[in-house]
């Protein structure tokens, strides 16, 4: 009962932590190791001369965060459709 209720809130704090991971550079900085995640490979590219490498990698990740906010956004609805369909008519007067 509560999971169907709550099911919309999950899937906005499940986008906002997604969202927010791109921006988590001086976490990653401290605590990557040996190997470069996606934040500190831009800051690194930022510092030496600008190459259009740097430009693809900004445009890739925008396209791959607007796909996987479409595709919570088409689930939310997806979901909303189902409940409003399997709904009872309680309360509308229809027999």
């Amino acid at each position: 009962v509560v999971l169907p209720i709550i099911a919309p809130s999950l899937i906005g704090v499940a986008l906002f932590g997604f969202t927010l991971s791109y921006d988590e550079f001086a976490r990653t900085l401290l605590t990557a190791g040996s190997y470069n995640t996606l934040p500190l490979e831009i800051y690194g590219m930022t510092t030496n001369v600008t190459s259009p490498v740097l430009y693809a990698l900004g445009t890739l990740t925008t396209v791959f965060s607007l796909v996987i906010i479409g595709a919570f956004l088409a689930l939310a609805l997806i979901s909303n459709r189902r409940r409003a369909k399997a709904a009872n008519d309680a309360g509308k007067g229809l027999i």
